[in-house]
Order: structure tokens, then sequence, then C-alpha cells
């Protein structure tokens, strides 16, 4: 199982196209805050200068810390680009028929799935490690005022990132593996992520008079985790390591069952 795991962070890590989809996704964040620094500045001088009398629509507020751009900026785009990469990766052990040399191994069809998960937290790590680290480097460049964040701060938010992002990637790697198709996943991957099918769950558990569900949802803790305190982050780690759990299970139910 051991080498099963080793060989797909191998692949993972030789592959041209994930270094090109993490390159293309920090060329991206570096020009999201160059964008927001250039925002941030007309923000002020707006403010500081006289306007004539009228009716104005201004942004209120200006980002300034570390954790606020990862959290915002980098945190969500990172998973978004990755988690559809990931999506591509698993579906491409089926049209290749590398899967099919792999379930001979023992506990191979196990092995498939925490090696997909160990690919996951591979590119978690990097996610967290890219966005912090072009965070805190840009930011004293070229961000006046720039504040870093207290260690607890950073440590809490990277904590909730870490699990929110296994729990999302999860659900890709069962939704790929399930239906056995990129589309399916890259689809789930950009509804979840971007918070866009929290509206229709939200729906959903309208319609049944049960809408207290919704906040148990990982469309939910996509648009709630940047401000999340008390019982709502205590309720999203906890919810985070059950799908994680479940979304793996599932997957190996299904291989298991599977005649590949």
């Amino acid at each position: 199982m051991f080498n099963i795991i080793k060989a797909d962070n191998t692949r993972l890590l030789k592959s041209k196209s994930f270094w090109i989809t993490l390159g293309f996704f920090a060329i991206l964040f570096i020009g999201i805050m160059y964008m927001q620094n250039t925002a941030n500045k007309e923000f002020i001088n707006t403010t500081n200068s006289g306007k004539e009398a009228g009716f104005y629509i201004t942004v209120d507020f200006v980002i300034k810390s570390l954790n606020s751009f990862v959290t915002i900026f980098g945190y969500p785009f990172g998973t978004l680009f990755l988690g559809i990469y990931l999506s591509i990766f698993v579906c491409n052990e089926y049209s290749s028929g590398y899967i099919k040399n792999i379930v001979t191994l023992d506990e191979g069809r196990v092995g498939i799935v925490l090696a997909k998960a160990a690919v996951a937290c591979v590119i978690t790590i990097l996610i967290l490690v890219i966005t912090y680290g072009l965070g805190f480097s840009l930011g004293n460049i070229i961000i006046d005022g720039f504040k870093i964040d207290s260690i607890n701060e950073i440590l809490k938010s990277i904590g909730i990132m870490f699990l929110l992002s296994m729990a999302m990637f999860s659900l890709i790697i069962f939704t790929s593996t399930l239906f056995k198709s990129k589309v399916a996943g890259i689809i789930v991957a950009f509804l979840v992520i971007s918070g866009m099918s929290s509206r229709f769950i939200n729906s959903f558990f309208d319609l049944i008079h049960l809408s207290f569900l919704s906040e148990y949802t990982l469309s939910h803790f996509s648009n709630v985790y940047v401000s999340a305190q008390g019982d709502v982050l205590i309720k999203m780690i906890v919810m985070c390591i059950i799908y994680i759990l479940v979304y793996n299970i599932l997957s190996i139910a299904v291989l298991s069952k599977r005649d590949l």
C-alpha cells in the first residue's frame, strides 16, 4: 500500500500539467495582490479627496493583512484550480488503464483511494505554502501598512483551510471515482468550492422543511470559513473530518464492488 501512495505522489510531482496549473494559480494570486493594492490606494485617495454633492457607492474597507489575502483570494482560487486538476488526475488512471495494474496488488483498491487522499494532502499543503509565502513576500514589498496576523490566528486559519480542502477534495475524488468522469468531478469542484451549490442546497432543504441541515454542508462551510468562530468553527471542524472519512470510505466501497 505504501508503494501505491509513493507512486501516486511521484506521478503527481513529475506531472508537467500539475506544475503548470500550480504556476498559473501562483501568477493569478500575484496579479490579484497587485490589483487589490491598487484598489486600496484608490480607495484611500477617494476617501481623502473632496467630493461633489451626489450619491456614491464605495468600498468601505481595505485588505492589508496576510490572512485576509490568503483566505479571501489565495485559498479559494487555489482549491478551485487544483480541485479541477485532481479530478483529471484521478480519471487519467481509468483512461490510461493504469488502475488495472494497481487493483491486482494486495489491498490495491484501498491503496488507490488512500493514495489519492495523500495526493490531495500534498496539493493542499502546497496551496497553503504558496499563498502564505507569496502573501508574506509581496505584502511586505508592495503594500503600505501590511499587517502580519498573530501566529495563533494564522495557525487556526491553516487548520480550518486544510480540513475544508481535504473534505472538498475527498468529495471530488469520490465523484470522479463513482462516475469515472473528469467532467463530473470538475462540475462538483466548481459548484462546491465556489459556493454556488449552496443556493440549490438551501432551496432543497427549505422545501422539505429541514433548512437547518444546509448549515452542515461543504457549500455552506466554503462561504463562512473566513469568519467562523465559536460553535460554528467547532461544527465545521467536526463535519469536515466526518466528510473526509465518509467520502473516502465510499470511494473504497465503489472500487471494491467495481469490476475493473
